[in-house]
């Protein structure tokens, strides 16, 4: 499977770039492309615990099915006032 990973804010900023192409065997789930997305940027890592996700630009949770060609944006905690 193909996953476009999009990367937002902190994230793209620890890893460098603001996109990667995930390739990854199915079945595949959020959490599992966020963990190849980690092992490719390492940076990453400090994101595990309060990162937010969306699958095709709707909210996902960490254990949403993924399907070659999905988009997951992954998003630093966001806060302000």
């Amino acid at each position: 499977m193909k996953i476009m990973v999009l990367l937002f804010g902190a994230c793209r900023e620890a890893a460098g770039t603001h996109q990667w192409e995930c390739e990854i065997e199915a079945p595949a789930d959020v959490k599992r492309v966020f963990a190849a997305t980690r092992e490719r940027f390492p940076e990453l890592d400090r994101f595990e615990p309060v990162a937010l996700f969306a699958v095709n630009e709707e909210h996902a949770r960490a254990d949403q099915p993924l399907r070659d060609g999905d988009t997951l944006a992954i998003f630093p905690p966001v806060s302000g006032g």
